[in-house]
């Protein structure tokens, strides 16, 4: 993986190589590996390298094409080499000599911008053409790879993190209100800002061109609400779901070192695992495969359909394969709290789940440690390979199948004793009502809570944002209302995500993470089979399951709910109450943080730390969404506060 970096002069003169040098030195740590720049005329582009695959030791970038005097930063891993040189008629001897960054210099000396419709996998590039006075910037459809941007009257510059850009003179370092007030709130990622004021990302999907002192962006890539493949047998669905999860997971063995994978007791993970290690068992390699368990003798209370203990299930598929070595990793005390300031560092904002983020912190220290370059988890799985389909029921409704729809609504509760028909039918009614009467219907039942319940944002804060907040949320399509389509549903939440610095925090570590169930062509695939394939007389998952069901272990398959991870996260977090006061209380005299967070709502929180009912969805929204993603926002507000000092 390679970060990368570059500064155009829009008034031609010179660019300072010092200021490079500053801006390599913040990047420095996710290419600890190699690091080196270009610069000519107006221009400076650099990238730092952290080697993960076997072609990684091949890159010389910046790449520079004397012909036609093109530069190209490329960050990421290509899974389609072989296809690609195909194309561009590279025969196999020379493409062994070849960098995945050598490949995509041929694809856009070949296709231009179009090139990055060829790539398959994870990437982020910046293509400079100094003859056309022209940069173009591209992020893969999923923004696996991150890339930011800033723009002044003389200068254009473009960073794989924020921390780069203030590295030149002039880049202000300031909050953006508008982003950080969503994240808060627990709002999808839309638009292009950051965290930064007057920083903005590259949003995944899409190509942003500077071409003179003008920009203009496009998206080159969007996931097709219409397209459905219409199979001739069921039989026929299962061999090309078999056939694309495969291909999905060989694409990304391709590595340098030892291969980990996140394995907890759901579907997502352990199939990973499960196909990973048949394949490497194949070509004599084994899989380090990791499962984050509560401390030895932990009884705390169990979640409701939710279980707190993942390693029975963990245990039973790994026992299946021979090459796997299973690894369990235990509380060592580390609180949510320890963490908060490395990680926030290491992305430039504030980590999304601070309680996960000490069992993924752990695992990840450890796999770099054992020798891994790699880490495999199964984060898209429930878009993908693990997708229920009960969006089905209503879409039956919405086509006026009747008999179809009673047939399975009947199978489907038969298959779930404590859904009763009230919620089956609302969940199948409910994207046919006008969305005021959905509301009023949900106001009568009595749910629904209320923003500053599992949120910390100040009152006066939110009441400042709230013309901002109503536009938003008129453009947001992704509700709590049900959805009349599965596919509609997953494509509304794809394009809100963007977990671009998730990624590239962990080749600070040594890693590069992977996520076969967001292989764009699995996706498409998985997107295209329609419901009935998901969802069949009471079985939810009804392709996953076919699929696995003689490889998953029962304790897998059969399990009464999900595994809740991070379960005891709440005994080192109490350990450190007056580390967590002594935090808040400085938050509290911190006029920065005070004015976005309620620091008295959060301190009243630790003055009341629960005894016990901690498998309570009002004590998780209290303590686990509001207090410790309070603390991190906290964290992050003054980390930039204080670098500006």
């Amino acid at each position: 993986m390679t970060a990368i970096a570059g500064l155009i002069r829009l008034d031609d003169t010179a660019v300072d190589r010092a200021i490079l040098e500053r801006m390599q030195t913040q990047l420095t740590p996710y290419g600890r590996d190699a690091q080196h720049h270009w610069q000519h005329a107006g221009a400076g582009l650099l990238r730092t390298l952290l080697r993960t695959t076997p072609e990684d030791s091949l890159d010389h970038q910046p790449l520079h094409h004397a012909a036609s005097q093109t530069v190209l930063l490329f960050d990421g891993r290509l899974d389609n080499r072989e296809e690609l040189a195909q194309a561009l008629g590279i025969p196999p001897q020379e493409l062994a000599l070849m960098a995945d960054s050598a490949v995509a210099l041929q694809a856009c000396l070949r296709w231009d911008s179009a090139a990055v419709e060829h790539l398959l996998g994870d990437f982020a590039l910046a293509c400079w053409q100094p003859q056309r006075k022209r940069l173009w910037l591209a992020r893969d459809p999923l923004g696996h790879r991150p890339l930011f941007w800033h723009r002044q009257p003389y200068f254009f510059a473009f960073a794989t993190l924020p921390k780069a850009l203030f590295a030149i003179p002039g880049v202000p370092r300031e909050l953006c209100d508008e982003r950080l007030h969503d994240f808060i709130c627990l709002l999808p990622m839309v638009g292009p800002e950051s965290f930064f004021k007057d920083v903005y990302r590259v949003e995944p999907g899409q190509i942003l061109t500077l071409e003179g002192d003008r920009i203009s962006t496009r998206r080159y890539h969007r996931f097709d609400p219409e397209r459905e493949m219409k199979l001739p047998t069921d039989a026929d669905y299962l061999e090309a779901f078999r056939e694309q999860l495969d291909r999905a997971v060989a694409r990304q063995l391709r590595t340098s070192g030892k291969i980990a994978s996140h394995l907890s007791s759901g579907f997502d993970s352990s199939t990973v695992t499960a196909v990973a290690a048949r394949q490497l068992a194949h070509k004599g390699r084994g899989l380090l495969a990791y499962t984050a368990v509560p401390r030895a003798g932990y009884d705390g209370p169990e979640h409701k359909g939710r279980h707190a203990d993942e390693g029975p299930g963990a245990r039973a598929l790994a026992a299946r394969f021979a090459n796997i070595e299973h690894i369990l990793m235990h509380p060592d005390g580390t609180s949510p709290l320890d963490l908060l300031q490395a990680s926030t560092e290491a992305m430039d904002r504030a980590p999304l789940n601070p309680c996960n983020n000490v069992w993924g912190n752990a695992i990840q220290v450890d796999a770099a440690r054992r020798g891994a370059k790699v880490l495999l988890t199964g984060q898209m799985g429930n878009m993908t390979i693990s997708y229920t389909g009960e969006p089905y029921l209503p879409a039956l409704l919405g086509r006026r199948q009747w008999g179809t729809w009673w047939q399975e609504a009947t199978a489907y509760k038969r298959a779930s004793p404590s859904l009763g028909w009230r919620g089956l039918l609302a969940g199948s009614v409910g994207p046919y009502l006008p969305p005021a009467l959905w509301e009023l219907l949900q106001k009568l039942k009595g749910s629904g809570a209320k923003l500053t319940d599992y949120t910390a944002i100040h009152p006066d804060f939110l009441e400042k944002m709230h013309s901002h907040t109503r536009a938003k949320n008129a453009d947001w399509d992704l509700s709590y209302r049900p959805w009349a389509s599965g596919r509609a549903m997953r494509i509304a939440v794809l394009n809100r995500l963007d977990n671009g610095e998730h990624s590239v925090a962990a080749n600070a570590l040594g890693l590069e993470v992977r996520d076969p169930t967001s292989d764009l062509r699995l996706l498409e695939f998985c997107l295209a089979v329609p419901d009935h394939q998901y969802l069949r007389q009471g079985q939810t998952r009804w392709l996953l399951h076919r699929l696995m069901g003689n490889v998953l272990p029962p304790e897998i398959l059969h399990a009464p709910g999900k595994g809740l991870q991070a379960a005891d996260w709440h005994e080192a977090a109490g350990a450190n109450l007056p580390r967590m006061r002594e935090e808040l209380l400085r938050m509290k005299a911190h006029g920065g943080v005070a004015k976005y967070l309620d620091i008295d709502a959060l301190l009243h929180l630790l003055d009341h730390w629960p005894t016990s009912g901690w498998n309570k969805a009002s004590t998780v929204e209290r303590y686990r969404l509001k207090l410790m993603r309070g603390l991190a926002v906290g964290t992050f507000i003054r980390y930039v506060d204080n670098r500006n000092e």
